[in-house]
């Protein structure tokens, strides 16, 4: 065993974990995630608001059938009959998840259900907060694999 090589290879794995590990946070640090709803009205279900401030993508699981992501300016106008008039086209439904994209602004998400809906609204910044940790986490994962190779060859290398 070479054991400087060794110690090399532990540091730049070491060094690839702290990478991983900040750059997971930043990723963690820019989305917001809403699971809870208010009732302010009988069968009517809505959930804090959600402040874009920059462009952000949007995520809705467990899409309630009568419901949708509205302009916070337009909540006291919306009801049961007339949420398809507010509620933003989604990008995207499939599964159960319907996606929006390019939002900017505020935001609620409204459900007309006759209990708590189990909707999960997640939104994700496209420039910056993810998308600008991304690249740690990469260089993280690289050094990762790379102080695990560099670990092999040093257990395998015979000191001289």
């Amino acid at each position: 065993m070479n054991r400087p090589t060794v110690i090399i290879g532990v540091v730049v794995l070491m060094i690839g974990v702290v990478l991983i590990a900040v750059g997971a946070v930043g990723v963690l640090r820019g989305l917001t995630v809403v699971t809870t709803f208010n009732e302010p009205h009988n069968s009517e279900y809505v959930s804090s608001e959600l402040v874009i401030n920059k462009t952000s993508d949007a995520a809705v699981t467990s899409a309630a059938a009568n419901g949708g992501l509205i302009l916070a300016q337009d909540l006291n106008l919306v009801n049961s009959t007339n949420i398809g008039q507010y509620a933003l086209t989604p990008h995207s439904n499939a599964a159960g998840t319907v996606t929006y994209t390019n939002l900017l602004g505020d935001y609620y998400y409204v459900a007309f259900a006759s209990y708590q809906p189990s909707s999960k609204v997640v939104v994700t910044p496209v420039n910056g907060g993810t998308l600008g940790s991304n690249p740690l986490v990469l260089v993280g994962f690289v050094l990762f694999i790379a102080g695990i190779v560099v670990i092999v060859l040093g257990v395998r290398r015979k000191s001289r």
